[in-house]
């Protein structure tokens, strides 16, 4: 019989013993329990675009025009339609205009009040266009800019250059910086106006990226459309008979009107020859056109910028339309949720956002190309709209990007119900050892290697057990998608 006190440490070495075979066993079972991990993330709705003009599909129908030079775009996407001899330097007559135009915007308020120097009229020689301002006159900016792009007036570009800075030569200084900045590669200017000046010179493409950013201003947009205009009468001038029409024949009714013109501005010396910048808007969709250096009566007896004009404005509205090609909330893949209930397991991977972009009337929703990108660690449980990867779309050139979200949300499984044979495995083994324990008190040494051998042998089950629990916890991947649509994805099976 054994003594007491060795009695009562038995017992005290079988409970720690039972203790130990426990912690053994939940160390096994803490990687299991990892997998319990929240993975939701925050949602963002986001686009990214990019445009690559030499993916764009070059058409064999392109329009053979006179000017020299020509430049056709969507300002949006900046989408080239049309170009030639684009980045060469030009004279630009009083296509220079725009720029004037845009520095005096985002420099003064339309109400202000600018007084005519005789400077300002004294730098225009006579036989250039003017709008019969008068020493002394003070004008609104709003009615000066109506001078300076509907009569083309030549001294009302001094008088707007004056009152922005001081003088002609620092207004000039101004918009030549301020052209850089726009991305101006081939730009020159050296007065307001565009009177002729061998120094005085700028690209096609130049003239659109100026024309882009003053179709900002609402005012602008809306005085190159105006076809007439009345100078208001003043103290130095009183009478009211100072009136305009728009030298953009475009706008008028007769041989070049055209319906969907919205502006902008015409230009005219002869080492120019004609010049126009001209806006449309068709359908939703907005163009910017440039030529330089026309005749001014082409074989046909008809002004180049006229005409050239109008060639590509319907050149790419018969060959171009803005679409939708990707649709908010449109399924492109469909996902089987490992570790999720059965109830909210199978979940849609859904388009973030609407797009719509200039594409050739061949492409619409349903050929568009596309590539898909799934996230890598989906796993439940999911927030409903949290992203799941990326789509991009490709257009003729146009790529758009943007998230895919999960179309609800997804529950996680009870982590009893996924791992029940693991943890049957260890509560089994804690049984066993306590068994153990108790079957082989008097023989310390005997139950430790038993312990031991259960445990060496328990850990190759429980691992068994883990390699079929996470076999379950694959999340399984199908593209939703047209036949032609989608030309690649990264969406192997995902592991937690």
């Amino acid at each position: 019989m054994l003594e007491p006190n060795k009695s009562k440490t038995r017992r005290i070495s079988i409970k720690k013993s039972i203790l130990v075979s426990v912690f053994i066993a939940l160390l096994i079972l803490f990687p299991v329990c990892s997998y319990a991990e929240d993975n939701t993330t925050s949602y963002t709705p986001n686009i990214t675009f990019e445009y690559k003009q030499e993916n764009q599909e070059v058409l064999d129908n392109i329009p053979n025009i006179g000017c020299k030079a020509a430049y056709v775009a969507e300002p949006t996407t900046g989408k080239v339609i049309y170009e030639k001899n684009a980045h060469e330097p030009m004279y630009p007559a009083s296509t220079t205009k725009i720029l004037t135009a845009l520095v005096v915007m985002e420099n003064c308020k339309l109400d202000e009040k600018a007084i005519v120097s005789k400077r300002a009229i004294d730098l225009v020689p006579s036989g250039y266009s003017n709008a019969k301002l008068q020493v002394g006159e003070e004008l609104t900016v709003q009615d000066l800019l109506y001078a300076l792009l509907i009569p083309s007036a030549n001294e009302a570009a001094n008088v707007l250059a004056e009152h922005v800075n001081g003088s002609v030569e620092a207004f000039v200084e101004l918009c030549n910086n301020r052209a850089k900045e726009l991305g101006c590669e081939n730009l020159h200017f050296v007065n307001t106006n565009g009177m002729h000046d061998e120094n005085h010179y700028c690209s096609a493409y130049d003239l659109y990226l100026i024309a882009k950013e003053c179709r900002k201003y609402d005012i602008f947009n809306e005085i190159v459309k105006t076809k007439n205009f009345t100078l208001p009468a003043t103290e130095v001038y009183p009478r009211n008979d100072r009136t305009f029409q728009n030298t953009n024949e475009l706008l008028l009714s007769g041989t070049y009107y055209y319906p969907y013109c919205t502006g902008i501005k015409t230009g005219h010396t002869t080492p120019a020859g004609e010049c126009l910048v001209a806006s449309s808007s068709y359908n939703n969709l907005d163009l910017i056109s440039v030529v330089l250096g026309g005749q001014l009566k082409n074989s046909q007896g008809l002004n180049d910028r006229f005409y050239d004009t109008k060639q590509l404005f319907e050149f790419a509205y018969n060959n171009y339309s803005v679409k939708e090609i990707a649709e908010y909330g449109h399924a492109v893949a469909t996902l089987t949720v490992g570790r999720a209930t059965k109830e909210t397991a199978t979940l849609d991977a859904v388009v973030d956002a609407d797009i719509s972009t200039i594409v050739l009337n061949s492409i619409d929703k349903d050929n568009v190309q596309s590539s898909i990108s799934i996230d890598d660690d989906i796993i439940a449980p999911i927030k409903q709209n949290q992203v799941l990867g990326q789509i991009t779309y490709y257009a003729d050139g146009l790529e758009y990007t943007t998230n895919i979200v999960a179309s609800h949300s997804v529950e996680k499984l009870p982590y009893y119900k996924y791992n029940s044979i693991v943890i049957g495995d260890i509560i089994f083994t804690i049984i066993i050892i306590i068994l153990l324990l108790i079957i082989f008190r008097k023989k310390k040494k005997t139950a430790v290697i038993a312990i031991f051998i259960i445990l060496i042998l328990e850990g190759f089950c429980i691992y068994a057990a883990l390699k079929e629990s996470a076999a379950n916890s694959i999340t399984k991947v199908k593209l939703v998608q047209n036949p032609a649509a989608t030309e690649q994805a990264d969406i192997d099976e995902m592991e937690e």
